[in-house]
C-alpha cells in the first residue's frame, strides 16, 4: 500500500503528512511541486521570488487552497498570484495591483478578480502580506466577470455549438465506424457520452462501473441510467453528489459491452477475479497503466484505492482521445471550410443550445447541463438561434461543398456498382418508379430510403439517375413543413440529406462535364 501511495501522490494512513489537498492528495507544502489531483499538480518554485517577508503568507495561503478548494479553483489562484509578479513587484503593493489591474482587457479582468479571492482569504488568514490600503483598493473594483458566454451566443463556428450539420455528421460518423469496427467500444462510449450528456470532462472520468444501471421507475420502462458525479459543487470532494441521467438503449448497451471488456482486462492483470463490491468501484474509463499497481494489495486496500480517482484516466486524457476519435471522422465544417474544432464543451453548448430551441426554459437547462443554478443557462434562451434559417441561407452558398454530407461513392452505373459488390441491391425513389444507385452492403438496413441513403458511406449512386427528383422531394416537403408548422427545426431535419443529395448531383454534373470535354 504505502508503494502505491507513494507513486499516486495519496495520503496514506502510515504515514504522517504536511498537508492533504482538497482531493485527498498528500503534498509537501516546501517542496517546489504539489499533486492536487490525479489531473492537477502545481509548481510554488515561483514563491521564492516574492519578497522574503510575505513568502510563507503565499505559501500558506495556496496551502489553505489546495487544502479546501477544488483543484481546478487551486490552479486558477496559483496562476493569478505567479501573475502578480511580472508587475515587477515583490510585495501586495498599491502600484503593483494597479498595474497589473491595467494590463488586462475588459474580457480579462475577471483575472484580477480570482487574485482578489487569493488575496482577501490571505488577509482573513491574518497573514501581513496585504496591508489596509490595499485591501481597500482591492474592495472598491468592480469588476467585469469571466464572459462564459460569448461562444453561445455568437454562435461561433470554432469555440460555439455544432451546427446541426455539423452534430449530424459527428453522429452519423460515429455509428459508422463503430459498425464497420473502426472505433472500439469504449472509444464509442466516449464520444457518444459527451454528445448525449453534455457533463463537464471531469464529471465523465469520475464514472465508476456501478454507476449503470437499468431502472424501470423512471419512464416505466426498463431504462439505462447513469449516475453522473456532480462537478463545482463547493465544500464537497470526489463523488460526493450525483445526479441521474437516462441514456439510450442502444449507448446502455454499448457501455454494458464496454463494462465487460473492463472487469476481464482488470481481472487479468491485477491477477484475481474481483468481487461485486470492488467491480462496481472500478472506474469506468480506467487508466490501465496504473491497475498494476493493485496486483499484490490484500483485497481491503485494493477497495481503498478503488474509491479514489487513482486509477481513473484524467481529464486531459479523455478529452485527448475525444479528439482523436472525432478527427478520425475527417468532418469539415461548412461554416470555416477547415476541419472540424473539436472540445469537449462545445458538445455541452451544443446541448443546450438545442434544448432552448425546443423552447425549454432556464430551469430545465440548467438541470439538463447539471449547473447547480440558474445563472450561467440564460445565455442558452437568450441566443435562441433559428439554425435552420442559418442552413437555409448557405444553401446555395459555396460554403456548402464543405459540409460533406455525402459520402458514399458515385459510379457509373449499375454493371459498375456489381463489380465492386457483387449482386448490390437497387435503391429506388421512393414511388419506386426510378432507380438512382446501388446498395454497398448487403446487411439488413432499417434506415429510410431513399433519403437516408444519401448519407451512408455504403451507397453507390448512378451517374445518370433521376437524383433531382429526390432533391425536388425534399425541398418541397421542408416548405411544406416550414409553412404549416412555422417551426423551422423540425423543417430543417433533413436538410444534411439535401445537401448531400445536392453534392451527388454536382459530382454527376462535374462527370458529364468531363466526359463531354473528353477528359474521362
Amino acid at each position: 500500500m504505502n508503494n502505491l501511495a507513494q507513486t499516486l501522490g495519496l495520503a496514506t494512513t502510515t504515514k504522517v503528512s504536511k498537508s492533504v489537498s482538497f482531493h485527498g492528495y498528500e503534498f509537501d507544502t516546501e517542496a517546489e511541486q504539489w499533486t492536487l489531483n490525479k489531473d492537477r499538480k502545481i509548481n510554488t518554485d515561483f514563491i521564492t521570488s516574492f519578497a522574503p517577508s510575505i513568502q510563507e503568507d503565499i505559501r500558506g495561503t495556496l496551502s489553505y487552497f489546495a487544502e479546501h478548494k477544488s483543484a481546478a479553483h487551486t490552479a486558477n489562484v496559483h496562476r493569478e498570484i505567479k501573475a502578480y509578479l511580472s508587475t515587477g513587484e515583490t510585495t501586495i503593493t498599491e502600484h503593483g495591483l494597479l498595474t497589473l489591474k491595467s494590463g488586462y482587457t475588459k474580457k480579462n479582468e475577471y483575472r484580477v478578480g480570482v487574485l482578489r479571492v487569493f488575496l482577501k482569504q490571505m488577509h482573513t488568514l491574518d497573514f501581513d502580506a496585504l496591508n489596509d490600503e490595499c485591501l481597500e483598493l482591492l474592495n472598491g473594483w468592480k469588476l467585469a466577470g469571466n464572459d462564459q458566454g460569448t461562444a453561445v451566443l455568437s454562435l461561433d463556428p470554432e469555440d460555439g455549438p455544432f451546427s446541426d450539420i455539423e452534430y449530424e455528421a459527428i453522429l452519423d460518423g460515429l455509428d459508422n465506424n463503430y459498425a464497420e469496427g473502426k472505433l472500439n467500444n469504449e472509444g464509442y462510449s466516449i464520444a457518444q457520452l459527451f454528445a448525449a450528456t453534455g457533463r463537464r470532462p471531469i464529471q465523465l472520468t469520475s464514472l465508476k462501473i456501478g454507476d449503470l444501471r437499468i431502472d424501470n421507475k423512471v419512464l416505466g420502462t426498463p431504462t439505462y441510467i447513469l449516475n453522473i458525479p456532480r462537478a463545482k459543487v463547493r465544500g464537497r470532494g470526489f463523488r460526493a453528489a450525483f445526479t441521474d441521467f437516462a441514456i439510450t438503449e442502444y449507448i446502455g448497451q454499448v457501455l454494458d459491452k464496454h463494462i465487460k471488456e473492463v472487469v476481464i482486462k482488470s481481472n487479468r492483470v491485477i491477477g484475481r477475479s474481483l468481487n461485486k463490491g470492488e467491480i462496481a468501484l472500478l472506474p469506468l474509463f480506467p487508466d490501465y497503466n496504473d491497475l498494476p499497481l493493485l496486483k499484490d494489495l490484500p483485497q481491503h486496500d485494493v477497495l481503498s484505492w478503488l474509491k479514489t480517482d487513482a486509477l481513473h484516466l484524467t481529464s486531459t486524457m479523455v478529452v485527448s482521445e475525444l479528439k482523436s476519435i472525432i478527427n478520425t471522422l475527417k468532418i469539415i465544417s461548412e461554416r470555416t471550410t477547415q476541419p472540424l474544432k473539436i472540445t469537449a464543451y462545445r458538445f455541452r453548448y451544443t446541448l443546450g443550445t438545442r434544448a432552448a430551441r425546443e423552447n425549454a426554459g432556464i430551469l430545465t437547462i440548467a438541470t439538463l447541463l447539471d449547473h447547480i443554478d440558474t445563472q450561467h443557462a440564460g445565455v442558452y434562451v437568450q441566443n435562441h438561434p433559428d439554425h435552420a434559417a442559418t442552413i437555409s441561407a448557405i444553401m446555395n452558398a459555396p460554403l456548402m461543398r464543405y459540409a460533406n454530407a455525402f459520402q458514399g461513392k458515385l459510379v457509373k452505373d449499375e454493371v459498375e456498382a456489381h463489380n465492386k459488390l457483387p449482386g448490390a441491391g437497387r435503391i429506388r425513389t421512393e414511388n419506386s418508379q426510378d432507380n438512382i444507385g446501388s446498395c454497398g452492403t448487403n446487411a439488413f438496413c432499417r434506415d429510410y430510403a431513399p433519403i437516408a441513403c444519401y448519407l451512408c458511406k455504403k451507397f453507390m449512386p448512378w451517374q445518370d439517375a433521376p437524383h433531382h427528383l429526390i432533391l425536388k422531394d425534399l425541398v418541397e416537403e421542408r416548405d411544406r413543413i416550414s409553412k404549416e408548422t412555422g417551426d423551422l427545426t423540425i423543417a430543417a431535419i433533413n436538410d444534411r440529406a439535401i445537401i448531400a443529395v445536392t453534392q451527388v448531383i454536382k459530382q454527376c454534373a462535374e462527370l458529364n462535364r468531363n466526359k463531354e470535354l473528353g477528359n474521362v
